[in-house]
């Protein structure tokens, strides 16, 4: 078994980098609540970009409280980042202050220029206001 995972670790390495090609946007990820599907979370966060190990890990720091800075991946296919709240985890843009935000009413300055990016990437090329009710729209249909 254990030559088996360092085969597997070593055909990784060989691999290179698997995370999907989309827009990479620095949050910060924190449970306000016990997380109830920690299997779905984990599911999710590798929809996002993270490896299952780095998954799991998030999850085991958001579950002891803890709010974690992660990179995730905006890609065409994936669902908003907002629909981790329907999981129980509140994603937001780093803060200066590294307190976690206790309501966004506003989109950040840089989830905005990740909007920007990907719709430009888009062939339609949507105003900024379809592809915010683009995103939000998949958020709210997967809540």
């Amino acid at each position: 078994m254990k030559e088996a995972l360092e085969r597997r670790g070593q055909d990784r390495n060989e691999a290179g980098d698997r995370r999907p090609s989309g827009i990479p946007i620095d949050l910060v990820l924190w449970a306000p609540g016990a997380i109830e599907h920690p299997v779905s979370l984990v599911r999710a966060l590798v929809t996002f970009g993270l490896d299952l190990r780095e998954a799991h890990d998030v999850v085991d720091r958001l579950a002891a409280r803890e709010s974690v800075a992660a990179t995730l991946i905006l890609t065409p296919e994936s669902e908003s980042f907002f629909s981790l709240q329907k999981l129980g985890v509140t994603a937001a843009a780093p803060a200066r202050d590294a307190t976690p935000p206790t309501g966004a009413t506003a989109i950040p300055g840089d989830v905005l220029s990740a909007i920007d990016a990907w719709r430009l990437s888009r062939p339609e090329q949507p105003t900024r206001d379809e592809a915010i009710r683009i995103i939000f729209r998949r958020g709210l249909a997967a809540a």
